[in-house]
């Protein structure tokens, strides 16, 4: 009668859940990049290109890099609430080595310059808006990423570091594609350096933070 009593004293409180869909977690990630972007075109305006219905190349291959590792690595956020279920989503790994093609693009660029001596085009190096990247990425990421843990708090991840680097990596590709909109640069190695810097620390804040935020 002991053991009843117990079980029936764990039981009690019990409530069934519905279950998280993976297209929930894509449509928050997407809805919330969709209100970042329009702050940032609202509060410092929109590259003219971009308005001008004819983007640089190299804007539309950045934008491009960025949104595909931010949607890999939301799907990859999407899984690890639902462990059980199916297998885990690797491509956000794909993604993740297709992303390092602009920084090891600006290492061989400027490595090039160096053993040929060849001068370097007009603002190549200018890094002044560097700063302003940063801010404008970190903060489009802490919006992306809050509206991605508190979906995340509704499954059951079973392994937080992981679940925390993912989530840093996804907020801040998306708040990095976000800013892009707006950087004027165009510079292989201000995104070399900075977009890579951006995504990166996001990726850390995410694994400090969010492994705090879904222990269940």
């Amino acid at each position: 009668m002991e053991t009843r009593n117990l079980i029936d004293s764990l039981v009690v409180d019990l409530k069934p859940v519905r279950s998280i869909k993976t297209s929930s977690g894509i449509t928050v990630a997407l809805v919330a990049t969709f209100v970042a972007a329009l702050g940032v075109i609202a509060v410092f305006g929109a590259r003219t290109d971009i308005l001008a219905g004819a983007p640089d190349p190299i804007v539309v291959i950045r934008c491009i890099l960025l949104v595909l590792l931010g949607l890999a690595t939301s799907f990859a956020v999407t899984a690890a609430a639902r462990p059980s279920v199916g297998n885990g989503s690797n491509g956000w790994v794909w993604a993740l080595a297709a992303a390092f093609a602009m920084p090891l693009a600006a290492i061989l660029l400027y490595a090039y310059h160096m053993m040929t001596a060849q001068p370097f085009a007009k603002g190549d190096m200018d890094f002044s808006y560097g700063p302003h990247c940063l801010a404008i990425s970190a903060a489009s990421a802490v919006l992306i990423g809050t509206v991605q843990t508190l979906w995340l708090q509704r499954g059951a991840p079973t392994n937080p570091y992981r679940s925390g680097w993912l989530v840093g990596l996804a907020s801040g590709s998306l708040g990095t594609f976000a800013y892009s909109l707006h950087c004027p640069s165009t510079s292989i190695y201000y995104i070399g350096l900075f977009y890579a810097l951006a995504v990166g620390l996001c990726a850390v804040v995410g694994r400090l933070v969010v492994p705090r935020l879904i222990r269940w």
